[in-house]
């Protein structure tokens, strides 16, 4: 299995995904999220599951990664840019805004694709797409640990997708 998207250039995700772009919440969060194809996955998939994160926000939040994006139940091989916000065909779990030790955004403000803003300098960012037999038994605004959980066991295969975000600062 494996992962593109149009939306990285030069190794690094075009700026409108992210704090360089032009579409915020009303928080001040960038909205505007990433699109992505899947190919190569296995004949008997059923639906996708992804989550998008940065590990180098352990430098800034002084011990986690920073999730944002999660995403179940995509029965398609391809999410278009900003598909996030446009009545998306999949649910969408909390990103780290949601959090009390960051922004503390509501559910509603936070089930959704949270943009890459790195503060210190360039970050990397993972999204990993998991391949599965099944759908998910969530609800929009769940969690990254509920997703997992529910994954287990029907996990047929896995892609991961990374590229740089340059550094924003405020």
């Amino acid at each position: 299995m494996q992962i593109i998207s149009s939306g990285i250039h030069h190794g690094y995700f075009d700026d409108l995904y992210g704090g360089h772009g032009t579409q915020f919440n009303a928080e001040g969060v960038p909205t505007y999220s990433i699109p992505f194809n899947i190919q190569d996955a296995p004949s008997d998939t059923v639906s996708y599951a992804a989550v998008f994160y940065d590990l180098d926000a352990y430098e800034v939040t002084q011990g986690f990664p920073w999730i944002h994006w999660t995403l179940a139940n995509l029965k398609t091989t391809t999410v278009a840019a900003n598909a996030s916000q446009q009545a998306p065909d999949f649910i969408q779990g909390v990103n780290t805004w949601h959090s009390p030790k960051t922004d503390h955004l509501s559910t509603e403000a936070s089930a959704c694709y949270g943009g890459m803003t790195p503060p210190n300098r360039d970050h990397t960012y993972t999204l990993k797409v998991f391949a599965l037999d099944t759908t998910l038994d969530l609800q929009p605004g769940f969690y990254l640990n509920q997703m997992t959980a529910a994954m287990r066991g029907h996990i047929l295969d896995s892609a991961i997708l990374e590229a740089q975000y340059r550094q924003f600062k405020h």
